[in-house]
């Protein structure tokens, strides 16, 4: 590294050099523009460089095949046969990041250095209002497009059957030269993971009032509507209900968190969290509470305080959110967090609002009155026999059940139904072949 570099100056002393050139350059254009010069010695002393016929015609391709978006810098040949120096200069791009190689680069003093993807995306936005989910997807193909994905968004959003290339374009979900984007492997590829591994929904039950033991956990993966309707099956089989005489023949159901507040959170979280950054969203169930995770913050436009109020809709994901409203699950006028915060008033839930450096959170906390007892606690003798013989072998059947605390059939479907209820039993096989096991493997080492 020569003496006289800096954050706009990189010496190389031969053209065996060119990767690192082509590097400088994606570097300097994604910062304040720079100057490349190849025959510079480490002491700052012009080596020289015998050019060739086609030397800089080389020059400038290898530039411009191996950076995103291409690079035409000036180049030009200083100083006599024999000390002469190529000076590349590099202005700065209107588009940023520029790539090298495949990979974001930025000038940081002396040095090229790569960019997080969170970093990369913030800076496409900021220079080309492309958002992450209209970036276009280099990997997909339209024949990746899961046909049963397709089917059941047509059927949600009430449309006819349309060829997979109408679709995606009736959502916008292609680029101009007619490649799919980001937001069309969330929403209809067949294994969106292979892509995006970290596109994931992970839920989890704990025992009381900390992430220490888990009671039941899941990592729910498939497409971005699959991921809400497992993830609201999830919270559905880890919470309560609670059955109310009304004094006519029919029964209320209270439902331990209002269901159309948890919809709402977990459906925000998967169309408005930051796919560009590590992280997943986490659906958490405690005793006392139920929060949501997801990676990303609120915009800059938007405060806490502005969701108890009427605020703009501004979608991280437009795409995204876009296939949502048509496929009728979410609405476009920023009233969401409103509703949420009226039915959680109406059944004594406290709604918050959690806005972090990395991510948003929304917790629903419960009241003293109408936190349950532990799982544990509402369990009578014979089931805590049953579940310590179930952890103990792995599972228990019915005639082990009833054998074991001395009961009668009827008794022992009775509890065991209970315990399957408080979701802390699995049923599995059917007839002869029915197991009850423990809702989580880990509980099991706990």
């Amino acid at each position: 590294m020569s003496r006289f570099e800096s954050q706009s100056r990189e010496d190389k002393q031969s053209l065996n050099e060119w990767r690192q050139v082509v590097e400088s350059v994606a570097a300097f254009a994604t910062s304040k523009g720079g100057i490349v010069q190849i025959g510079i010695g480490p002491k700052g002393e012009k080596a020289g460089i015998q050019l060739g016929k086609g030397t800089l015609e080389d020059l400038s391709n290898k530039i411009k095949q191996n950076t995103d978006p291409p690079q035409y810098p000036s180049i030009a040949v200083e100083g006599a046969e024999g000390s002469a120096v190529i000076v590349i200069r590099v202005e700065e791009s209107p588009i940023k990041p520029v790539w090298a190689f495949g990979r974001p680069l930025k000038r940081v003093g002396r040095t090229n250095q790569h960019l997080s993807r969170e970093e990369a995306q913030k800076m496409v936005e900021a220079t080309t209002g492309r958002t992450w989910d209209a970036l276009p997807s280099e990997s997909f193909r339209l024949t990746d497009a899961s046909k049963e994905y397709v089917r059941d968004f047509l059927k949600r959003a009430d449309q006819a059957q349309v060829p997979v290339q109408m679709l995606l374009k009736n959502l916008s979900l292609m680029t101009n030269d007619g490649k799919p984007c980001n937001g069309a492997v969330l929403l209809f590829g067949k294994n969106p993971q292979q892509l995006f591994p970290e596109a994931q929904v992970k839920c989890a039950r704990f025992a009381g009032t900390t992430s220490i033991r888990f009671l039941d956990e899941m990592t729910i993966e498939g497409n971005l509507f699959s991921q809400m309707d497992n993830a609201l099956k999830f919270v559905a089989r880890n919470t309560h209900q609670e059955i109310r005489i009304t004094g006519r023949p029919e029964r209320e159901t209270i439902p331990e968190y209002p269901e159309a507040a948890i919809r709402e959170a977990i459906t925000n979280a998967i169309c408005h969290r930051d796919y560009s950054a590590v992280g997943t969203i986490q659906v958490r169930i405690y005793d006392d509470r139920l929060e949501v995770w997801n990676p990303g913050t609120l915009p800059p436009s938007l405060t806490i305080e502005s969701l108890y109020r009427e605020h703009p809709s501004l979608p991280r994901n437009p795409k995204i959110a876009l296939a949502f409203y048509r496929a009728r699950l979410i609405e476009h006028w920023g009233t969401g967090t409103l509703r949420m915060a009226d039915v959680c008033d109406r059944l004594g839930i406290k709604l918050e609002f959690l806005s972090e450096q990395i991510f948003f959170m929304v917790r629903f906390v419960k009241s003293e009155k109408r936190i349950s007892p532990p799982v544990e606690q509402k369990l009578n003798d014979r089931q805590k026999k049953g579940v310590e013989y179930a952890k103990e072998r792995g599972q228990i059947t019915t005639r082990e059940y009833k054998r074991l605390c001395n009961i009668s059939e009827r008794q022992a479907f009775d509890d065991l139904k209970s315990l399957l209820e408080m979701g802390v039993l699995i049923r599995t096989g059917s007839g002869r072949a029915t197991r009850y096991i423990p809702t989580s493997s880990r509980e099991l080492r706990d």
